[in-house]
């Protein structure tokens, strides 16, 4: 689905190339500063590499901005929901659709309240997001159900390849299970999901192959059936 090669943007990643089936998570593990996160804003658009190429489908695109990314089905979960990844102070449903407005559009170009409410229903209704009403602004949530909002913003476009950095950052342990499960339903229904992992073990029960950034190369990959959070510790930190 998704395929990078040598992409290469100055100062942040060198020579990058990956591959992202439908239906697949591949996580990338590294220490601060590996490069991780600048290589997910290229992918969705937000920085352009100097060189390379990013292909959807086999067929390369460019991705100039995030609109791009959007339009080749790239959704982006930001690892700070509460400064890019959500609008705290906005509505649970405003979150939500601020990514499909169009979807959402009456006959005049307005907003469709009824067709609002029907997306987000479904939206909080699949991740099981926890509000008494959709109306409330996302500080009056945990940060559990805050990042739930900030995942349903993104499969309000109903994406081909989803993004997460570090998704369970700030979360605490019942709602990381939550999350967990979410992922594992979002590559059982055939979206291919690259993840950024702060913890070795998530990445380890979460993904079906774990990469690892040093100093913005891939260096290493693993697959969770024949190697231990040891191996891959030890080749993060050597």
């Amino acid at each position: 689905m998704l395929e990078v090669r040598n992409l290469t943007r100055k100062g942040e990643y060198h020579n990058v190339s990956l591959k992202v089936e439908a239906g697949e998570v591949v996580s990338i593990v590294g220490l601060l500063g590996a490069g991780r996160t600048e290589l997910c804003l290229s992918l969705f658009g937000m920085t352009r590499p100097d060189s390379g190429e990013i292909l959807i489908n086999g067929q390369p695109v460019r991705l100039r901005s995030n609109q791009d990314a959007i339009r080749h089905g790239i959704g982006y979960v930001s690892e700070d929901r509460m400064s890019r990844g959500l609008v705290m102070s906005q509505s649970i449903e405003n979150n939500i659709i601020s990514t499909v407005f169009h979807k959402v559009k009456g006959a005049c170009g307005l907003l469709s309240d009824s067709k609002a409410q029907q997306l987000v229903a479904r939206m909080v209704n699949a991740l099981t997001i926890k509000a008494p009403d959709t109306h409330l602004p996302v500080n009056t949530l945990s940060g559990g159900n805050a990042q739930r909002v900030s995942i349903a913003k993104w499969l309000a476009i109903s994406p081909k390849l989803l993004i997460l950095d570090s998704p369970t950052v700030g979360v605490d342990i019942a709602n990381k299970a939550g999350i967990y499960h979410i992922i594992s339903d979002l590559a059982a229904h055939g979206i291919a999901v690259l993840m950024i992992c702060d913890e070795i073990e998530e990445a380890w029960y979460q993904s079906h192959r774990i990469l690892v950034m040093k100093q913005g190369e891939l260096t290493h990959s693993f697959l969770p059936d024949s190697s231990t959070q040891q191996q891959i510790a030890e080749v993060v930190n050597g």
